[in-house]
């Protein structure tokens, strides 16, 4: 069944439009498919949904489509299938299938370790892991896609990322901008479990204040409706 419901939600993203990179500056790679190796990616270049993207320091490339276009910044990386416009339950249904996959396995064996967070993970390989984290470039890219109003998508790309690189859940700023999200789009429930998690993480002033104003808001929110 579950098999079943990920096939279906994922037909869109399968037949997605292509996009093309525009107004590329500096060192933007992309990574075709099931390729393993990145290629610099040129002015003009199509690149299919299948495809991610990842930008250097000092660069930045349009992905222009048929009906959407992300902006990508220095040092942010994307899935260009994410690059869809998504409904509130549509959302709702990719969240509960992450929710699956992150279930903790029941056969026998430990959860697989992750203690290489950063650096290659399975089909995909970061270019000069060095300079920067690529858990936080996808986040950075889930920041853009939010920036161009394709809030949902930054969302499920955002949680795709913290269950791929999971040290990146420790960053407050991207979580909160995501609970944000949320509670935007009415998800009281959804933001304020998400603002309760924050709140364990280690917050600056400024963060801590504003966590804490959306909980006590969020529980009004919850106890009148």
């Amino acid at each position: 069944m579950k098999i079943i419901l990920m096939f279906v939600f994922f037909i869109p993203s399968i037949f997605a439009q292509e996009y093309k990179a525009l107004n590329l500056k500096g060192d933007v790679y992309y990574q075709p498919g099931t390729a393993e190796e990145w290629i610099k990616l040129k002015e003009g270049t199509i690149i299919n949904a299948d495809a991610f993207v990842s930008t250097g320091k000092n660069s930045s490339v349009k992905l222009v489509g048929k009906d959407e276009s992300v902006m990508l910044k220095e040092l942010s990386a994307i899935s260009v299938g994410s690059i869809k416009k998504m409904s509130t339950d549509e959302l709702l249904l990719a969240l509960a299938m992450e929710n699956m996959i992150n279930a903790p396995k029941t056969n026998g064996k430990s959860p697989s370790n992750t203690t290489a967070t950063y650096g290659e993970k399975e089909d995909e390989k970061v270019i000069n892991v060095g300079e920067n984290d690529f858990g936080i470039k996808r986040l950075n890219g889930a920041t853009e896609l939010a920036s161009s109003g394709l809030k949902e998508s930054a969302v499920i790309f955002a949680n795709e990322t913290y269950r791929k690189y999971p040290d990146t859940k420790k960053i407050a700023k991207y979580r909160i901008l995501f609970a944000d999200i949320f509670y935007e789009k009415g998800l009281y429930t959804e933001a304020l479990g998400e603002y309760l998690e924050i709140k364990k993480l280690k917050l600056t002033n400024e963060e801590s204040k504003k966590v804490n104003a959306s909980v006590e808001k969020l529980n009004n929110i919850l106890l009148t409706e």
